[in-house]
């Protein structure tokens, strides 16, 4: 079982990206309460992998705001 955080901090607007999966799964899916970016977290080979704006800036903030 992989321990997970419930909440983690946006990267793109400092806000708070709440986890949106639960149960098994192939990854751990976050979605931004502020900017609404996404991201997940999977796994390779063991090696923990983290994507989407949540983990790291994005470019396009700006046109991402609602």
């Amino acid at each position: 079982m992989i321990d997970a955080p419930e909440t983690v901090t946006c990267k793109t607007c400092g806000g708070t990206a709440c986890r949106t999966t639960w149960g098994t799964t192939n990854a751990i899916c976050y979605r931004c309460t502020e900017c609404h970016a996404g991201g997940h977290i999977a796994y390779d080979d063991g090696s923990e992998v983290r994507q989407g704006g949540v983990f790291r800036s994005l470019q396009n903030y700006a046109t991402r705001r609602v």
